[in-house]
């Protein structure tokens, strides 16, 4: 434990006075995480784009005859904008809980964690937030109601203040995943942000309840995005103190074993994505996200 807490104390006097790079400086805690590190990758994917990328998080349940209405808005949203759009869809709340041929939970105590936060599903589902924009603790206007198309062409272009890239490996013997983010801001910054790493899975089949006129139950729904796991704390890792100069990049580096399965849902890891997102831990608006799969 003192070996950890002096590398970390290390890393921050090396933020605070070089301003330019910091592995490691704070530790995770999840059982699935370990401290390992040392086969995480150091190089990252070459990318100069600089897009502001808009993470859609889809409250919704398998008992919600609507949700697929908005799971079609946010896909249309995907396909009119590449590369600009991250999903994450949380199934939350009784209309998530297991039933008469529903008998899959796909909740998550970190989506529940969420929903009660936002009261998203108090509002009702389905629910969107886009970048977690327009929360205030009062009012639901942070909930974005289907079609999104309007709201995401008003939003697409807005410039992004910090760039993240994702690099992973993968070790099929073990399960392990070894991944490193690194955020490279691109202008001056303040406020207070954090890191937050979750685990999505796609391709997961079951019955959805859908509205017409599609059928009252499809049987085989394909879900994707859905909310396994969180790597980091369900509220991220600290990134800076209160301000970030342009050029400031920090890397942190995070090993994390698949399970076997997520409440008794079996984990394909080729299934699997890593999606890390920065918010400002003041308002919880997002100002960058990625996505990337664990292996293909």
């Amino acid at each position: 434990m003192k070996k950890i807490i002096y590398t970390a104390t290390i890393s921050l006097v090396v933020l605070f006075a070089s301003c330019d790079y910091v592995s490691n400086p704070f530790p995770v805690k999840n059982g699935n995480v370990s401290y390992d590190t040392a086969s995480c990758p150091t190089t990252f994917p070459a990318d100069t784009s600089h897009i502001k990328k808009i993470l859609m998080e889809d409250f919704t349940g398998h008992n919600c005859p609507n949700c697929p209405r908005a799971a079609r808005s946010i896909h249309i949203c995907d396909s009119t904008y590449p590369g600009h759009i991250n999903e994450i869809a949380l199934h939350v709340s009784g209309l998530a809980a297991p039933s008469i041929g529903f008998p899959d939970d796909y909740r998550t105590t970190i989506g529940t964690t969420y929903d009660n936060f936002f009261g998203v599903s108090a509002f009702g589902l389905p629910g969107t937030m886009i970048n977690a924009r327009d929360y205030n603790g009062t009012t639901f206007s942070h909930i974005k109601l289907y079609p999104f198309q309007s709201y995401v062409a008003g939003i697409v272009n807005d410039p992004a203040a910090v760039q993240m890239q994702i690099a992973v490996t993968y070790n099929s013997s073990t399960q392990k995943v070894y991944l490193s983010v690194r955020d490279s801001f691109l202008t001056a910054t303040s406020g207070t942000y954090r890191l937050v790493v979750l685990v999505t899975q796609d391709s997961i089949i079951g019955p959805q309840d859908d509205a017409p006129p599609y059928p009252t139950t499809e049987p085989n729904y394909i879900f994707d995005h859905m909310l396994r796991d969180a790597v980091t704390g369900l509220w991220g890792d600290p990134l800076i103190g209160t301000s970030a100069s342009a050029g400031l990049t920090q890397v942190r580096h995070y090993a994390y074993t698949l399970p076997a399965t997520y409440g008794g849902i079996t984990v394909v890891p080729n299934h699997c994505h890593i999606v890390a997102y920065i918010y400002n831990y003041t308002t919880y608006e997002i100002i960058q996200s990625e996505d990337v799969k664990v292996t293909n």
